[in-house]
């Protein structure tokens, strides 16, 4: 039988349930579909045995309680409820943690170069920044900061923004913004907190706003594709467990039709295909979108790393921790104690270790690539944190891509990406962090659902 809604949304990440909320709460009714047993996309979160709250993946909130996520779950009215702020970044080098001041020598020159770019930056308007989206990290600082040894504390800084390695590939006009947006909120070049209970402590509330205001959220359900009537959206088409034993690619059931004159597809753009036909001759959309969609499609990073339960700590200071390259995998590392920000996450007493090394994406489905560069990598561990060893409760490796959306290289951010509304298709959105907006991976997302909503809301659908 078929169902009918004022709106589908794909998803069930902050983007999707960010704009299924927002418009449920503006009067419409909205169906929000997940494929995952859970909401939260790749910001899930899971309850283990024995009292742990486990992430998967290493995640903070740039700017916490004045972040875009924090304002969109405020917008449908309800609160994240923050743990501590972190209190600097500490780079290892020398066979120790150092503080970054530490680890940079500032002479009063460098002092001053580097507070006359912070004040340039706080006062650039968002037409001055988009104006370095196409411009490497490297070449604004070459312009801007004389100082080789102040260059390298922004370095640094842009490295942790982007998860790229190198200054010359960052792209300039997403860390003039993050930073932008951190120097005016927080006074500072770059802040983070995390949220009590974890990145459900923003999924969770941004679930209940949503069905509270009456919304479905349809869970553990896969769609087969959109449907649209000649170049309108007409809804999806729900895929349903039939009486055939073959999985996946020859899965043979039945379809449910949902209509639906507004489909958003919060999915990342690397999984879009799997849902709308963007073939070059068969596709609604038009021939300059798909050619960028085929040029973004893969621009992307991989996460490899370990989440470790420990007995007691090896590290447990409220700090993000980082290495601009490791010694055996050669790639560079990030690191956090989230019991450190909130002591609830882990049982008294013991401790939570996320760690991560960036990879290329085709490292990520290499499995004899995968698991030597995680065999290093457990190598490398083992000499940042001495006599991890003997302290280990359990510990498992994982994988990802797309930790923070697309790959934020030059003209791969901000007007670079695709935006919300699909061009030539009436009714067909996007919302994610692959797609128009800003910030650091999960404030990106809430600012493209914001978008999204928005212009949804603005052409009367």
């Amino acid at each position: 039988m078929e169902k009918s809604y004022d709106a589908v949304v794909i998803g069930a990440g902050i983007a999707g349930l960010g704009v299924a909320g927002l418009l449920q709460k503006a009067g419409k009714s909205v169906l929000c579909v997940e494929k995952d047993a859970s909401p939260g996309g790749r910001m899930q979160g899971f309850d283990i045995e024995g009292g742990w709250r486990v992430d998967i993946g290493l995640h903070m909130v740039e700017l916490g309680d004045k972040s875009s996520s924090a304002l969109l779950v405020k917008e449908l009215g309800k609160e994240v409820l923050w743990g501590r702020f972190s209190e600097t970044v500490e780079v290892f080098k020398d066979g120790k943690w150092r503080n970054l001041l530490e680890l940079v020598s500032l002479s009063q020159n460098d002092v001053e170069q580097v507070k006359g770019a912070m004040k340039e930056i706080a006062s650039m308007d968002d037409r001055e920044i988009e104006a370095n989206d196409a411009r490497s990290w490297a070449d604004w600082l070459k312009s801007r900061v004389k100082s080789r040894v102040a260059r390298d504390l922004f370095e640094v800084n842009g490295m942790i923004m982007t998860t790229v390695p190198e200054a010359s590939s960052m792209a300039a006009g997403e860390i003039l913004y993050i930073a932008r947006e951190n120097l005016r909120k927080k006074r500072d070049f770059l802040t983070a907190a995390y949220p009590k209970g974890g990145m459900l402590g923003i999924i969770e509330p941004l679930k209940a706003a949503f069905e509270e205001a009456g919304g479905e959220l349809l869970i553990s359900s896969e769609i087969d594709r959109v449907l649209f009537d000649g170049n309108e959206v007409e809804g999806v088409a729900l895929k349903r467990r039939g009486a055939s034993p073959y999985p996946e690619s020859f899965y043979i059931g039945g379809k449910q039709v949902v209509k639906a004159p507004v489909v958003v597809c919060a999915v990342p753009l690397w999984s879009l295909d799997s849902i709308i036909d963007l073939g070059d001759e068969s596709s609604l959309l038009p021939g300059w979108w798909l050619k960028r969609y085929k040029d973004l499609k893969y621009q992307t990073t991989g996460l490899i790393g370990y989440t470790i339960a420990l007995k007691e700590p090896v590290y447990d200071k409220p700090n993000f921790l980082s290495a601009l390259r490791l010694e055996r995998t050669g790639m560079p590392f990030q690191a956090f104690v989230p019991s450190a920000f909130d002591p609830d996450v882990s049982p008294p007493g013991k401790s939570i270790l996320q760690t991560d090394c960036v990879v290329e994406v085709k490292q990520v489905f290499d499995k004899f690539e995968l698991n030597r560069l995680l065999d290093s990598m457990w190598e490398d561990i083992k000499e940042l944190f001495p006599g991890i060893e003997k302290k280990i409760e359990w510990k498992f490796p994982y994988k990802c891509i797309g930790c923070d959306g697309l790959a934020r290289k030059p003209a791969n951010v901000g007007i670079f990406k695709p935006d919300v509304v699909a061009p030539g298709v009436r009714g067909l959105y996007f919302a994610g962090d692959t797609y128009r907006g800003r910030g650091l991976a999960v404030n990106s997302a809430a600012v493209s659902a914001r978008l999204c909503a928005e212009r949804i809301l603005e052409c009367g659908a």
